[in-house]
């Protein structure tokens, strides 16, 4: 969490940073973006990297500072951009990129910071409800839970984001990606379940077991109506996405067994139906290593795909949980979907894998993109 010192060592390179701006620069046709969070020797930021049609070349064209590691980030309507402190953090921040040849549209016209409150952190995700006037975010009450942390879900108004108006417990630890179901009546929350304590940041108390599953709340009433949870214990939850063909709910899984060859054995994708009466979460095995650590995750046309940073591989599922292959990338992490491919970015380079391709495009990235990347509308 960061101090009030470091917020205005922050804010005064974030100042310094702005005597420079990046100018707004028109979108060639035929072009695409995406926003990626990355680090360097300046600090950390997020930013617009865009892919010309024509030679296939990234480049940044927009980028903005932030005061420590962003994690989840989330496009707006109006073309703003909502990023979220990696966990357990004390910011989220919403940016308008320039234009890039887009209509520009009423809104801030810069980067507007939002606070955590004393004894809360920010899970690194939110989403927007369907009305598109409010978000929705996971976060840790450090004050609950035995000294633990309980996770609790936040409603807030996407003009007004400092402001609660509703907080509703998640019904485990350390919540992390949560979606919108598609009939917009529940979210499900993915409860990561680890135990750790405040002062320790993310250092995980290997003492206590996991508490992690995955839970539908109802957006009426706070009310937690299912919980799924892996036979496996030591599986943690962690980031979601919905395959609407087949009505399937992809998690990516992260193994934290105390044997390291149970850890790297561990798979790394679950999977579940929750509109089907009595479904429950199964995991599905991988046909290539994949180090027991699913990173990121998307949809695809065939199913879901996965990525691992720690094995350097994007491992492909069909819906039903068939495994269907893999591609070697150093670091592999950010993982997102165009209408036709799949595009993953590992240390600075990039592969898109469209369904037809027998072998995925690769391309050069000039910055190492962190955990998540998404299209920019």
């Amino acid at each position: 969490m960061a101090t009030d010192t470091g917020r205005r060592r922050w804010l005064g390179a974030a100042l310094l940073s702005a005597l420079a701006p990046w100018p707004a620069t028109a979108a060639p046709r035929g072009t695409q973006s995406w926003v990626a969070a990355w680090s360097e020797s300046t600090g950390h930021h997020i930013g617009v990297l865009q892919q010309a049609e024509g030679s296939g070349d990234w480049s940044v064209v927009a980028r903005t500072q932030v005061p420590t590691r962003a994690h989840g980030l989330l496009a707006l309507p109006n073309g703003d951009v909502l990023a979220v402190a990696r966990r357990p953090g004390d910011w989220l921040m919403r940016w308008r990129p320039p234009t890039l040849g887009r209509k520009a549209a009423p809104g801030p016209t810069k980067a507007d910071i939002t606070w955590t409150t004393a004894h809360r952190s920010f899970n690194g995700h939110a989403c927007l409800l369907p009305d598109g006037r409010h978000l929705l975010l996971t976060e840790t009450d450090t004050a609950s839970g035995d000294g633990l942390g309980e996770g609790r879900m936040t409603v807030r108004a996407l003009d007004r984001p400092a402001i609660v108006l509703a907080d509703w417990p998640t019904g485990g630890r350390d919540p992390h990606q949560l979606l919108v179901s598609p009939d917009g009546r529940h979210v499900w929350v993915a409860n990561g379940g680890l135990a750790s304590q405040p002062e320790r940041g993310r250092t995980r108390l290997d003492s206590l077991p996991m508490d992690a599953s995955l839970v539908a709340i109802d957006l009426g009433s706070g009310a937690q109506t299912q919980r799924w949870c892996a036979e496996d214990p030591w599986l943690s939850l962690r980031h979601l996405a919905w395959h609407a063909p087949s009505a399937t709910l992809g998690i990516a899984v992260q193994a934290e067994h105390t044997d390291p060859a149970q850890r790297m054995a561990a798979p790394v994708l679950a999977l579940l139906q929750p509109l089907k009466a009595g479904a429950s979460l199964r995991c599905v095995d991988a046909g290539q290593p994949m180090a027991g650590y699913g990173g990121d995750l998307c949809a695809t046309p065939e199913g879901f795909a996965v990525s691992s940073p720690r094995a350097g591989r994007l491992g492909r599922w069909d819906a039903q949980g068939q495994w269907l292959g893999a591609w070697d990338l150093d670091a592999v992490c950010a993982v997102g979907p165009t209408g036709t491919a799949v595009l993953a970015a590992g240390a600075r380079q990039q592969i898109a894998w469209h369904a037809l391709q027998a072998r995925p495009a690769t391309r050069p990235l000039p910055i190492t993109p962190d955990n998540h990347w998404i299209p920019l509308p």
